[in-house]
Parts: structure tokens; C-alpha cells; sequence
């Protein structure tokens, strides 16, 4: 739809859609993902989180985990390179991927070998920046005890969801993504929601019956709803229904021009950036960039490219 003969009308097609005055006009949004600071925030979660949880701390709440996360993902490409960055996001990505269920592929050892090597790396950069990278780093390869009960803990094959909850899915942006717009659109629209999500091979009844849980949760406990906000959760495919057809466009839409901004060559993204960039969800799950930064090119990220 964006790219080839033809593209250029699409996306201007789309834009009129998006844009002031269109029939899509406040009423779509853009929940976007940086997944470098995603995976950078799993391994506070699920690691450094935990630590100071069993010490009696809580860094969730005061921002503490968030900051771990943002010196990490915003530093760690300064502070290592940005082939060694990769390499521990990489890592960090296979030892909680579902697929390593068992150990096989990336072991505890295989983990904090990189973290430890990682950690080195930064400790001895003059870069003001590689400080707060190597801080965090230093932490995180204190936490073995913490990988070792994960790894312990995890299913050794897919289970049922119950006991083990989702932690089969940590890695998957689905299971962040889900609940939040789905509390999101019920703090912006008021009232019952009726939510259609794309049939998702994730997405089963069970596991959308745990999320919306952990969304109503989540409203509750912070006063934003005053009750359960769902009236109904359905799965289908965009062959069936339009909403899903015009919900891929947007999604497609909101892709590109997170690319445009962060510096990859997006035609597609320099069309659609003024009428996409409204749509950004300021809470979604990215580093410090608010709606109005995806308006334009972000050098600073560009340049680390």
C-alpha cells in the first residue's frame, strides 16, 4: 500500500482519511513501541526489579525502573557500539524468548557472559554517557540469582495459560501493547468498550481474558475507571471485517513513520508524518518522545544509526 506504482496516491488517499476533516479523524491512534527500550525495560522488570523487590524496595512506582530503562536503551548504543548493543539486546531477546524454553539456546552462563563482557566494555569508555549505561550494566550483572529463578520457574513446553500466566510471552509486545490501548480507549470513549482484535495466533481467548484482567486491574487500582470497562472482547480477520482492514492501514501508517523519524530512508513516512504523528499515543511504550516528535526526523537517533 505504500511502497511501488501507484504508492503516491494511496498514501495521500490515507492522508485525507487521517487528517482534519476526514471520516478517521480522532478516531484512531497509534500505540507505537521502541522495542531496543522495550527489551531494555524487560530486563529491569524481570531481573533488577525483582532484586530490589526481595530487598524491600519498590522502583516501580517512584520511576526508578523507568530511568534503569531509558539510561540503558538511550546510552547502551554509546556506551558499547552499536554492534555490541545489539548483541545484548540480542541475547537479552533469546534467553526469555519462548523458544528457549528449555536452556538450550541461551543459557544463564551464555547470558551473563554478555552482560559481564558488556558491563567491561562500558566501565572503560571516557564517554560521560557510557556512565549510566555501565551503571546499570554493573547492576544487572549482579542479578544471576534473579535469571536463575526465571529460567527454574518457566514451562518447559507450552502449557495451558494458569499457573505459569503469561510468562511464556514475555517478549512479545502483544502482551505490553493489549491491555493498554484497551484502557486507554476506554478512559478516552467513557462507557462499555466493544473491542475486535485481529486474530493473532497470541491472542486466544484465554490469554485476551488475562490481559483485559490485568488492564481492569490497573485502571482500578490507579482510579482511572470506576468499574469493569468491557462489555465485549472478540477475535476476527481483517477478511471479514473492515474495521480490521482500516486498523492495519493505520498500524501501517504509524510504522513507517516511526521509521521516517528515526532516520531509515521512508518515503511513505515523509507523506504521512503531519497527519500520523496527532494519532501517537503519548503514553505508548517509548523512550522520551512525545506525539509531536514523530513530526520530524530525530538526528540524534539518525546519527546512532
Amino acid at each position: 500500500m505504500f511502497t511501488g506504482g501507484g504508492a503516491g496516491h494511496r498514501r495521500r488517499l490515507l492522508g485525507e482519511l487521517l487528517g482534519p476533516g476526514g471520516p478517521l479523524h480522532d478516531r484512531a491512534s497509534v500505540y507505537a513501541i521502541d522495542k531496543h527500550y522495550f527489551v531494555a525495560a524487560k530486563l529491569v522488570d524481570l531481573l533488577l526489579e525483582e532484586r530490589f523487590n526481595a530487598l524491600g524496595h519498590d522502583i516501580v512506582s517512584n520511576g526508578v525502573a523507568r530511568q534503569f530503562a531509558l539510561d540503558l536503551a538511550t546510552e547502551g548504543p554509546r556506551a558499547l557500539g552499536r554492534d555490541g548493543f545489539d548483541r545484548l539486546i540480542a541475547t537479552a531477546v533469546a534467553f526469555f524468548s519462548k523458544k528457549n524454553r528449555t536452556g538450550d539456546q541461551v543459557t544463564v552462563d551464555d547470558l551473563y557472559a554478555v552482560i559481564r563482557e558488556s558491563y567491561a566494555y562500558a566501565r572503560r569508555r571516557k564517554a560521560p554517557q557510557a556512565k549510566k549505561a555501565a551503571e546499570v550494566l554493573d547492576m544487572l550483572r549482579k542479578t544471576r540469582p534473579e535469571a536463575e529463578d526465571f529460567a527454574r520457574e518457566r514451562p518447559a513446553e507450552a502449557t495451558p495459560i494458569g499457573e505459569h500466566g503469561l510468562l511464556d510471552d514475555t517478549m512479545d509486545p502483544f502482551v505490553a501493547a493489549v491491555p493498554t490501548v484497551i484502557l486507554h480507549a476506554s478512559i478516552r470513549y467513557g462507557g462499555k468498550l466493544q473491542v475486535l482484535a485481529d486474530d493473532q495466533r497470541l491472542l486466544t481467548d484465554d490469554k485476551l481474558e488475562v490481559l483485559e484482567r490485568g488492564a481492569t486491574a490497573v485502571g482500578l487500582v490507579h482510579g482511572l475507571i470506576r468499574g469493569n470497562h468491557l462489555q465485549e472482547l472478540a477475535r476476527g480477520r481483517s477478511v471479514d471485517h473492515p474495521s480490521l482492514q482500516l486498523a492495519d492501514l493505520v498500524a501501517g501508517a504509524g510504522r513507517v513513520v516511526a521509521r521516517w523519524h528515526d532516520g531509515e530512508d521512508e518515503p511513505a513516512g515523509n507523506d504521512l508524518h503531519v497527519v500520523v504523528a496527532p494519532l501517537v499515543d503519548p503514553d505508548g511504550l517509548l523512550m522520551n518522545e512525545r506525539p509531536e516528535d514523530f513530526a520530524r526526523i530525530d538526528t540524534v537517533r539518525a546519527k546512532r544509526r
